[in-house]
C-alpha cells in the first residue's frame, strides 16, 4: 500500500512543479499505466529521456517519458509540461484522472521512489527539508540529507550493530563456550558503538539552531520604547508606537538579518498587571513568545525607576537559562543603569553596539548534526538499547538478553534510513512521515 488510500499498482498523477502560477508547470504521471494514460491524450510519445512537442487538448506542451526503474518514483513516469495557471493545471489533471489515474496524495512520488529503492527514508525527509528551508544552513544540510551523507555514516553504524548482534546469537546454544574475553570485547563495541550515537546527539541541537532562525524577543515593561527600538533595528516602521501605556496589544515579528545571519525579531506586550481584558491576553502572548525564544532583550527606559516586579519578572526569565541582554533604551536622556547596554531609537550609531551584542549572545551555531528531529529520537533509543546490552554483559545476564538488546538497536539505527535489516519498517510510521510532504513530491 501506498499513502492516501491508493494501491501500489494505480497510476498517480499529480503537478510536480511549486506552484500552478508560473510559467511552466509538470504534471507528473507514475505508475504501471502512465504510458497508455498519456499517449492515449498525446499520441505517440517521444524515445526515453528526451523532451518532445505534442499537442494536448489544443495546447502545445513537452512531454518526456522515462521508463522504470531509471526514473524518480523507480515506475515508469512521464511528465508533461504545460502552460501554468490554475485553470490550465487543473483541466490538465482532470483529463488525467478521467482516463484512468489516481490522485497523488502528500508525499506519495517520493514514498514510492522509496519503497522501490531509488531513495532512503532520510533522503526523501532530505527532499522535504529541501522544500522547507527557510535559511542558508537549513538548505545546505537538506542537500546533505538529499545527497545521502547521513544514510553512509548510519549504515556504518548499523552494519557494526548487526556483525556484533549475529556473533553474539552464534553463541546462545553454547553459552559455556563463551569466554570472559568475548564478553569484554563486545561490551567494549557496545560503548564505543554507543559513544558514536552520543556524538550524533551531541551535534543535533547546533544543527537545529543552525537550520531554524534564532528568535529574539523584545520583553520589559510598558512605555520602555521597546516597539521603537523594534522599529530602529528593522529600518522601518513596523510596530505602533505611542506615549499611552499598554499600545502593543499583540505581539509584532520581522525578519532581521545582522552580521549576516537571518533572525526573527518579536516585539512583545510590556509585561504588567492590568484590568483590560485586551492587555491581559496581549501580556499572555508575550510571555508565550519569551518561552519559545532563543535570545531575550530585557528593555527598560533610562526615564523609568527600575521596580522590584519588573527585577522579578528579568530575574524569572534568568532562571529558564535563556540568554538575556539588559538593554537601556532612551539614553539619549541620561543613564541610570551604567552595567546595561545604553541605546537610543533615535540615535542609530548605539545600535550597532546593540546588534553585536546580539550577534555575540546567539554566537555561531557549531558543526550541527545534520540529522532531524525523528532521526534524532531513534539514535537515543539506539542508544539506550546498546547501554543495556552492555549493562547485561556486564552483569553475564544471559545472552538472549544482549541480542535482543542488540535487536532493538540495530532496527532503531535502520529505521533512521528505513533500512533495518530485521524486517519491515512499518506503514504507521511511514504514513506519519509521508503526510507532512506536499502533493506532488
Amino acid at each position: 500500500m501506498v499513502g492516501t488510500g491508493v494501491v501500489a499498482s494505480d497510476t498517480l498523477v499529480g503537478i510536480a512543479t511549486g506552484s500552478p502560477d508560473g510559467g511552466v508547470a509538470i504534471v507528473r504521471l507514475s505508475g504501471p499505466r502512465a504510458r497508455a494514460i498519456a499517449e492515449a491524450q498525446v499520441g505517440a510519445l517521444p524515445a526515453p529521456r528526451v523532451l518532445g512537442l505534442r499537442n494536448l487538448a489544443g495546447e502545445a506542451i513537452l512531454v518526456v517519458w522515462m521508463p522504470g526503474p531509471r526514473s524518480f518514483t523507480g515506475e515508469d513516469v512521464v511528465e508533461l509540461h504545460i502552460h501554468a495557471g490554475t485553470c490550465n493545471v487543473a483541466s490538465v489533471l482532470e483529463l488525467m484522472l478521467a482516463a484512468g489515474a489516481s490522485a497523488a496524495g502528500p508525499g506519495d512520488f517520493s514514498r514510492r521512489a522509496f519503497e522501490h529503492g531509488r531513495l532512503s527514508l532520510d533522503q526523501v525527509e532530505g527532499i522535504a527539508a529541501l522544500i522547507g528551508a527557510r535559511t542558508q544552513a537549513a538548505l545546505a544540510q537538506a542537500k546533505r540529507l538529499v545527497a545521502g551523507e547521513l544514510g553512509r555514516e548510519v549504515e556504518v553504524v548499523r552494519a557494526a550493530l548487526e556483525q556484533l548482534r549475529i556473533e553474539v546469537e552464534a553463541n546462545l546454544d553454547f553459552p559455556e563456550d563463551v569466554a570472559a574475553a568475548d564478553e569484554l570485547r563486545w561490551a567494549d563495541e557496545c560503548q564505543h558503538l554507543q559513544a558514536e550515537l552520543e556524538r550524533w546527539l551531541a551535534r543535533y541541537e547546533a544543527g537545529r539552531r543552525a537550520r531554524a532562525k534564532p528568535r529574539v524577543v523584545l520583553a520589559g515593561p510598558p512605555n520602555a520604547g521597546k516597539s521603537a527600538l523594534f522599529n530602529a533595528l528593522l529600518g522601518r516602521r513596523r510596530a505602533l508606537v505611542s506615549a499611552q501605556p499598554g499600545t502593543t496589544r499583540d505581539f509584532v515579528e520581522a525578519e532581521l538579518t545582522i552580521a549576516g545571519r537571518e533572525l526573527t525579531v518579536i516585539d512583545t506586550a510590556g509585561l504588567r498587571p492590568s484590568d483590560d481584558i485586551l492587555e491581559r491576553a496581549g501580556v499572555e502572548l508575550g510571555r508565550e513568545q519569551l518561552a519559545g525564544a532563543d535570545l531575550v532583550l530585557w528593555i527598560e527606559g533610562s526615564d523609568q525607576p527600575t521596580r522590584p516586579d519588573w527585577q522579578r519578572e528579568r530575574e524569572a526569565i534568568a532562571d529558564t537559562e535563556v540568554p538575556t541582554i539588559a538593554v537601556e533604551n532612551k539614553a539619549d536622556l541620561g543613564r541610570q543603569r551604567p552595567t546595561w547596554l545604553g541605546v537610543s531609537a533615535i540615535d542609530p550609531a548605539t545600535l550597532e553596539p546593540l546588534r553585536a551584542a546580539i550577534s555575540g549572545a546567539l554566537g555561531e551555531p557549531g558543526e550541527g548534526w545534520i540529522g532531524l528531529a525523528r532521526h534524532r529520537d531513534r539514535a537515543h533509543e539506539a542508544k539506550l538499547a546498546l547501554a543495556e546490552a552492555r549493562e547485561q554483559l556486564q552483569a553475564s545476564a544471559g545472552l538472549e538478553l544482549v541480542a535482543f538488546a542488540l535487536a532493538q538497536a540495530q532496527q532503531r539505527v535502520g529505521e533512521i534510513t528505513g533500512h533495518t535489516g530485521l524486517g519491515p519498517i512499518g506503514a504507521t510510521m511511514l504514513d506519519a512521515i509521508f503526510s507532512r510532504f506536499c502533493i506532488g513530491k
